[in-house]
């Protein structure tokens, strides 16, 4: 379509308007002008274009019509003033119109030279720069490339911008974006005075207005005005990430309109957050707004929320959500989700919401374990050796299922529950989760008991924990200096964590073996001996215990065990405890590795802890063994020794406190030890909950019988623990764990000129829970590969440890309490930030404390902040 322009213009807007100007001066200069416009964002405009004696001919739906519209003005052998208007790209057209732009010139976004560049956001930037300035044309042209702003609201933009004086808030705040601008007077009062003392206030209004898309009246305060402006964006930014599912109790809030005001909001209140500077006026206005707002009685749809960060009443609602679904049905989406937020922002402003968000992924991964093992043990194979080999050795082994209800029950320990109900969802998905692993490892015990009863023994392909002496370590010793360490109740499935952690330093494997039954300390200790292999007998000992008969002699504790391992070993022997290696080898102890072939550790550590019956307390300190074991084993290393051989007793059981509708009745006759797992002896009865048969029938040279629950259940005695047990037949109990490791030597050199800075999430230690974030660069001296160490955050009052680790934003070792630092995605010089929550695990009587940052493998201080003020009583 083509019309004649006339002389008489229309009051159009400011960008409008220099747009017209730049077509006007082609048509002057060349006549003719075919103008491309592929994103249409000057439709609008062409309606208002106007020009002396010109005319103007849009683009329809085809070209031939647009050429029989203006094939009169081409005869004459000189271009007219026309101009032709195709919004359309260029090269879409097929060069339907090569001989219009031969005869004139070309107008679309990127052209050249720079004045016939039709590009919305170039065209924006000239036409505003004299009335705005640059640093908030800057932030406009942002908005337009990502198609925030039309023509439209540039024009109204370029109006309202009019009366801003943006030279005296470059003065002030050295800047006049309005997000820097706004930005800093949120964050802080300090240029209040400057703003007042200048008389700046009405073009700051204005700023802000025209930046955010907000009403803010003349006469407020700065304090008002701060106060309006942070509700604004705060308030923009939730209902923009709510989008059509904001609820009606917000339809009164007042938000940006506007596309390009909403996003000035949403990308200033995530810069706000991300400033950890001002993060203390971000949690203040957050807080100030969800209070004015009662947030925390308003429902939020779940999956509009599940990437908003705005208040912490949307993230309590977040989390309220994923506990209930997951009491419904765990998903692996639902764990994802919970791991993500570990990282997020109130996770790492609220060091206890890290921690709630760490214990929901920990139930979550309990419950999909036990739904795979479920699923799986309903199918199960057919024979004992390949039972093992599901639990202990297949990619994804069942024995994961005891890994991560391990790991739910020492962050359950690690967690302060609220006592008003808060925590009422998340108390149910842990007893669910609870409840789950029991009645799933109960299913998968019985499994294993009827098939290991049904089988003949010794078993085919299995290794015997008596044998493990004479395979494991006596080959060894010809050759190299080698530790045997034996770890009383270390399970299979702690052991392979312990190799995880330890892969990156040591050669290693890692078997299952069978172990010795019963599955207690006195049997299972000695079978791990010289000899065990050739001649093993249990017997009885007197005062209700068994020993072990090996080759004539009777083996009932530490001392006969060390003494028997002496006289038979065939080289010299030295023997230690885990405790003698730690912080550091004594004197002593140095040249006693160093004058022996075979080193001898022993480590009670679990067995003690479980047996104490303090639960709260073992569950708090049984992971702690492994960052211990850890520390052993690099230090017997480091002293010259080549191979290590660990080993462990028997295994455990560690779920709830058992209930009465778990205690069964033992079988009586005549008991030569009696534990909740385990009935050696004769006489007595059979039940249909327990097995009872001879050990005989299971491969163990004895006289006795024995007698075990099928299930979870245990028998009832005297005394004994109330969560930890083992005896039994239950994999967790019988298959035990042979590790050999041997030390890699590592190209390269060590970590170093690390500049490591620690920001803590609060000034003062105020409640039980504290973070800290953990950041760090590579000086650029270093000669060496940087590769972040393992690290551990420690709270120390009077040079003692006086905190556990809880959880991190990632890279968290649910064994160890270490943190894996990991560089950032781009920039290799600089580790990516992690924000680590630690819980103090007693009272501190001090008026101050320190945080300090320890490698975790070296145990050296990498950095500290002396003096937090301690503001907490327990």
């Amino acid at each position: 379509m083509a019309y004649n322009g006339s002389a008489n213009s229309m009051t159009k807007g400011v960008v409008t308007n220099y747009l017209i100007q730049l077509i006007a001066k082609q048509v002057e200069d060349r006549g003719l002008v075919v103008w491309y416009d592929p994103e249409r964002a000057f439709a609008q405009a062409v309606a208002q274009l106007d020009l002396p004696k010109t005319t103007i001919a849009r683009y329809g739906d085809s070209f031939f019509r647009l050429r029989h519209e203006i094939d009169h003005l081409l005869n004459n052998g000189q271009p007219p003033r026309l101009v032709v208007y195709v919004p359309m790209s260029q090269g879409d057209t097929h060069s339907a119109l090569i001989e219009l732009e031969a005869a004139g010139v070309v107008m679309r976004p990127g052209q050249q030279p720079p004045n016939r560049n039709t590009k919305l956001a170039v065209v924006a930037r000239n036409a505003l720069r004299p009335i705005l300035g640059d640093d908030q044309v800057a932030e406009i042209e942002k908005q337009v490339e990502t198609g925030k702003l039309s023509l439209a609201d540039l024009n109204t933009l370029a109006d309202k911008g009019k009366d801003i004086s943006t030279g005296i808030l470059s003065l002030i705040f050295g800047s006049a974006n309005p997000q820097e601008v706004a930005l800093a007077f949120l964050n802080s009062e300090a240029l209040d005075k400057e703003i007042e003392k200048k008389s700046a206030q009405k073009e700051l209004r204005k700023l802000l207005q025209v930046g955010f898309d907000a009403e803010l009246p003349a006469s407020a305060s700065l304090a008002d005005l701060r106060d309006r402006l942070a509700r604004h964006i705060l308030l923009t930014d939730l209902i923009a990430a709510l989008g059509v599912h904001a609820p009606k109790a917000l339809s009164s809030a007042k938000v940006a309109a506007s596309p390009g005001g909403v996003d000035a909001c949403v990308r200033l209140a995530r810069s706000w957050r991300n400033d950890r500077n001002g993060r203390d006026s971000y949690v203040d206005a957050a807080n100030k707004v969800e209070q004015e707002f009662s947030l925390g009685r308003v429902v939020f749809d779940p999956q509009s929320i599940a990437e908003n960060e705005t208040f912490l009443a949307v993230e309590r609602a977040l989390l309220r959500h994923v506990e209930n679904q997951l009491l419904e049905a765990a998903s692996p989406d639902l764990l994802q989700l919970a791991i993500a937020r570990l990282s997020r922002f109130w996770a790492e402003v609220e060091p206890a919401m890290q921690a709630r968000w760490a214990l929901i992924a920990a139930a979550a991964e309990v419950l999909l374990e036990a739904n795979r093992v479920a699923k799986e043990i309903k199918k199960p194979p057919a024979t004992v050796l390949a039972l093992v080999q599901a639990y202990a050795e297949e990619d994804e082994p069942w024995c994961l299922l005891d890994t991560h209800h391990r790991h739910m029950e020492s962050r359950k320990f690690n967690f302060d529950f609220d006592a008003g109900g808060e925590h009422s969802g998340l108390e149910k998905l842990l007893a669910k989760a609870e409840h789950k692993y029991t009645e799933v490892g109960s299913a998968l015990t019985k499994l294993f008991i009827t098939q290991f009863h049904n089988a003949k023994h010794p078993i085919e392909g299995l290794l015997q924990q008596r044998e493990f002496f004479a395979t494991q370590v006596k080959p060894k010793l010809s050759n190299d200096k080698v530790a045997y360490v034996w770890v009383d109740a270390l399970r299979f499935e702690m052991a392979r964590e312990l190799c995880r952690l330890l892969k990156d330093d040591f050669e290693l494997t890692i078997q299952p073996g069978v172990g010795m039954i019963p599955t207690i300390t006195e049997i299972g200790m000695a079978a791990l001996l010289p000899k065990a292999n050739e001649s093993a007998k249990v017997v009885a000992v007197g005062g209700g215990k068994l020993g072990l008969e090996i080759d004539g002699s009777i083996i009932k504790d530490r001392k006969d065990r060390v003494a028997f391992l002496k006289e038979n070993a065939g080289v010299p022997v030295f023997d230690c405890k885990l405790d003698d290696l730690l912080p550091k080898p004594t004197k002593r102890v140095k040249e006693g590795i160093e004058s022996a072939q075979l080193v001898l550790v022993t480590s009670q550590e679990i067995d003690e802890l479980g047996e104490a019956d303090n639960i709260p307390q073992a569950r708090l300190q049984v992971d702690g063994v492994l960052a211990q074991l850890r520390r052993g084993v690099r230090i017997l290393s480091d002293h010259g020794i080549k191979s290590i051989v660990l080993a462990a007793d028997h295994g455990h059981l560690f779920a709830d406190e058992i209930g009465e509708d778990m205690k069964i009745d033992a079988p009586g006759g005549k008991a030569e030890d009696l534990h909740r797992r385990v009935w050696v002896g004769v006489g007595g009865t059979s039940e249909p909950s327990y097995l009872r048969t001879s050990l005989a029938s299971l491969g163990v040279d004895s006289e006795f019988d024995i007698a075990t629950p099928w299930t979870f259940a245990c028998f009832k005695s005297k005394g004994g623990a109330r969560a930890y047990f083992h005896g039994g037949l239950s994999p967790q109990e019988l298959i035990v764990p042979v590790v050999v490791l041997a030390a890699k030597v590592k190209a390269g050199g060590p970590t170093i000129g690390i500049r490591w800075t620690l920001t803590p999430g609060t000034a003062k230690l105020t409640t039980r829970f504290f973070s800290v974030q953990i950041a760090g660069t590579q000086g650029e001296s270093s000669l060496f590969a940087f590769e972040p160490p393992k690290v551990r955050v420690e709270i120390r009052a009077n040079k003692k440890c006086v905190s556990v680790p809880v959880s991190a934003s990632y890279g968290f070792e649910d064994a160890t309490g270490e943190v894996a630092l990991k560089l950032a995605e781009k920039d290799a010089k600089r580790i990516e930030p992690n924000t680590v929550t630690v819980m103090l695990s007693e009272e501190v009587s001090q008026k101050t404390a320190s945080v300090v940052l320890v490698d975790a493998a070296s145990g050296a201080e990498l950095q500290s902040l002396d003096k937090i003020e301690v503001a907490i009583s327990f």
